[in-house]
């Protein structure tokens, strides 16, 4: 089976600004992704969300995804936690919110628990809204962010157990937090777990948040033929997305390396399974 392939429009960011909405969807297009992916972030781009209903139409894409970041520490009522839930209310062409929670209070670390009553109760009004609009959150672990760990976002899921809720796993945010543990990881948020992304990474004090590098998929020491073999290996069937972010440089040339690359793995996974069943180390 191929997966179907999107690009996280986090690729098309660099130090000189951003690739306009239709720019990015035309090149996708050209260089043969499945879907594209608009980033809100904290309410910075609401005006392109208007734009994802036509993408099908326009360009012959689907659109994998909106991801945005919720930030309770400012208040639930601060307008950029209010226009998620408008957001909500309001998006079409799209189905699927990629939900990172910055903070769910004051003076809470990552991964500390005792913000789960506060994100619950946020939760609880948001899929109010998405089950009469069948739309699902994803919550998206994020390095430094209070859900920092895929472990953080299972324990939401098995408390809610609610069907519109699920998890992105995210590579290069599980590798930079510690990266260890894949195969249990996987195995225990494989039933809440709708879309992957990936990265090219390598550990260095220059990268991202101080501790990891984001690169194309042919570079970087991360080892994404051995995770897209653990992902076939317990039946993952959903979308699976390049993260891109932070890359800079002809963004062109990057996604098309990465999806080269990630077909690759695929053809040398389906000619050979075996290859990654490796004795793994974490």
């Amino acid at each position: 089976m191929a997966y179907r392939f999107y690009a996280m429009d986090f690729a098309f960011y660099n130090s000189m600004g951003v690739y306009k909405f239709e720019a990015r969807c035309e090149m996708l297009k050209e260089i043969g992704y499945d879907a594209t992916h608009l980033s809100v972030w904290r309410g910075e781009r609401w005006q392109d969300a208007a734009k994802l209903s036509s993408v099908k139409q326009k360009y012959g894409l689907d659109v994998a995804g909106v991801y945005v970041v919720l930030d309770l520490s400012v208040g639930e009522s601060h307008p950029r936690n209010e226009g998620i839930l408008k957001l909500l209310e309001t998006i079409e062409g799209c189905s699927t919110v990629e939900l990172a929670i910055q903070s769910a209070g004051t003076n809470l670390s990552p991964s500390d628990p005792a913000g789960d009553d506060i994100a619950v109760m946020w939760l609880e009004k948001a899929l109010k809204i998405c089950e009469r609009r069948n739309i699902d959150i994803l919550l998206y672990t994020h390095l430094s962010f209070w859900i920092e760990r895929h472990e953080d976002a299972l324990r939401l899921c098995r408390r809610l157990k609610h069907p519109n809720l699920g998890i992105v796993f995210c590579g290069f945010h599980w590798y930079a937090v510690d990266g260890e543990n894949l195969s249990a990881i996987l195995g225990a948020v494989a039933p809440y777990m709708k879309q992957v992304n990936l990265s090219g990474s390598r550990r260095n004090p220059h990268g991202f948040g101080n501790v990891a590098t984001i690169e194309p998929l042919d570079e970087g020491e991360l080892d994404n033929f051995l995770l897209l073999g653990q992902l076939k290996k317990i039946g993952f069937n959903g979308m699976i997305g390049y993260l891109g972010w932070s890359e800079g440089g002809d963004a062109y040339s990057k996604l098309s390396r990465s999806l080269r690359a990630f077909r690759d793995m695929e053809r040398r996974l389906e000619a050979n399974p075996h290859w990654a069943e490796l004795e793994l180390l974490y």
